[in-house]
């Protein structure tokens, strides 16, 4: 029994490049189970053909590939190119946009006939090794499958415990991470990330999450995975859980072990509530040199409307904490949640000048399936169509009359890109920031993506 395990769509950014930590996840508890299994991620491949060539070298039983929100049509074309050429096996769909709606995935790849909702780690196991014996299948927790026409799913089980849970083996991509492939703008050498919790429990009404239950993984099980990704010669490592920092303790239990002077250069993640002058201080001296937090907005009434459990005074007062012990601030906004209109986002928009965060990673809106917003704006009939292939919802913003909608947005974009260009605020200071920490090897690829945009706005006419 040979399972693959593909990651389809291409993470490489200007900024970087994470490995498939999830997929990697899955496959390390098949592989500990003595099943044959291959990861691919298509970022390691310069043509997609010959992607294509070694999956079907390897000749897959089952394959396994995730759904996003954002990834339906390439869904659409990958699956129609295996079956074309006959490639793959027995399909299994997996990730968010399953477990938010597991009808409508199906429903939009009527040729694939089963799907794993909710934390796959044992589901795919049992799937797996259910399908190799020729044992009940239709019985995996978390299985959706069709049943004529009818979508049956399963009810899936939250994994209560994390410990048990085999670490991720890298070994699984060893060839992507000799190549380097996975790096960050600003680290020298590869980059590699950490999950060491799962779920959340606060309410933020723009997401969506398997379980507001919070579990930690034990501060031994982190340990040995640092070890692990230290044993590779990586010593740039972020952790990806919203629930990193929590509290002083759950800092400590993680943290206090970790000698600064193996030179370890740790990137975060972190709500404004959790920030005060202890831990940040703490973060500095054991190598963290980059917090991200959620400010989302910089307007009280839209964090209100977004249920964030966060006021603006926290927000600022985040901010300025992190960077007075010299730490990156890195910010995640976004505009037109709805209820946004010019004064909220001239808000924002002066937050962000007058706070200046290291890096801005700023969007529009977007109404992931089934969250409580998304709910809201549905049953209300202000969202349009759903993420299918070849569309994407598209919310009403009935409260903006006779073109305010336009005006706002095109507003929003010309705020943020005058301050993107800004020299002294922006530009000049992450430049220096990259020049100083990247190394030989960011430099090439930064100046390789550059040449690229370049050349494809010469000849694009642009």
């Amino acid at each position: 029994m040979k399972v693959a395990l593909v990651y389809p769509e291409k993470k490489t950014i200007l900024s970087g490049c994470n490995p498939p930590y999830s997929l990697m996840s899955l496959g390390t508890m098949l592989a500990q189970s003595g099943i044959d299994v291959k990861l691919f991620d298509i970022d390691a491949y310069a043509k997609e053909e010959f992607f294509l060539r070694e999956l079907k070298s390897y000749g897959p039983d089952i394959t396994g590939l995730p759904v996003y929100f954002s990834s339906f049509n390439l869904i659409d074309r990958f699956l129609k190119q295996l079956k074309g050429n006959d490639l793959g096996g027995t399909i299994v769909l997996g990730g968010p946009e399953v477990s938010a709606d597991p009808d409508n995935v199906l429903n939009n790849f009527p040729d694939i006939q089963f799907a794993i909702i909710g934390e796959a780690d044992r589901s795919l196991l049992q799937f797996v090794t259910n399908y190799s014996t020729s044992r009940d299948i239709y019985a995996t927790p978390g299985l959706v499958y069709r049943n004529g026409k009818q979508v049956v799913v399963n009810q899936h089980q939250l994994i209560e415990d994390l410990n048990p849970l085999p670490i991720p083996d890298r070994a699984l991509l060893m060839e992507n991470y000799k190549k380097g492939i996975y790096w960050r703008l600003g680290c020298r050498g590869s980059t590699d990330i950490i999950v060491s919790s799962r779920g959340c429990p606060y309410h933020c009404k723009f997401c969506f999450k398997v379980s507001s239950r919070a579990r930690y993984r034990s501060a031994k099980s982190v340990h040995k995975e640092i070890e692990q990704i230290l044993s590779m010669g990586i010593k740039n490592i972020h952790f990806m859980d919203d629930l990193l920092v929590v509290n002083m303790k759950r800092v400590k239990e993680i943290f206090d072990p970790i000698d600064p002077k193996l030179g370890i250069r740790f990137k975060v993640r972190a709500r404004v509530n959790a920030i005060n002058d202890e831990i940040v201080e703490y973060l500095a001296q054991k190598g963290v040199r980059e917090i991200v937090c959620g400010y989302e907005s910089g307007s009280d009434k839209m964090l209100s409307l977004m249920n964030k459990k966060a006021t603006v005074q926290q927000n600022y007062k985040a901010i300025r904490t992190i960077k007075k012990y010299g730490i990156k601030a890195f910010a995640d906004i976004f505009f037109m949640y709805p209820g946004e209109d010019f004064d909220t986002a001239t808000q924002t928009i002066n937050f962000i000048k007058e706070t200046k965060p290291t890096y801005v990673n700023w969007s529009f809106f977007i109404p992931f399936t089934n969250t409580p917003i998304t709910r809201e704006l549905e049953a209300k009939g202000l969202l349009e169509g759903k993420y299918s292939v070849k569309q994407y919802p598209r919310v009403v913003y009935n409260y903006l009359k006779n073109g305010e909608y336009e005006k706002l947005t095109s507003y929003i974009l010309r705020q943020m890109n005058r301050y993107n260009r800004s020299i002294l605020a922006v530009i000049l200071p992450n430049l220096i920031s990259v020049l100083l920490s990247s190394g030989f090897k960011q430099y090439k690829i930064i100046f390789r993506k550059y040449c690229t945009f370049i050349y494809s706005k010469i000849f694009s006419g642009s």
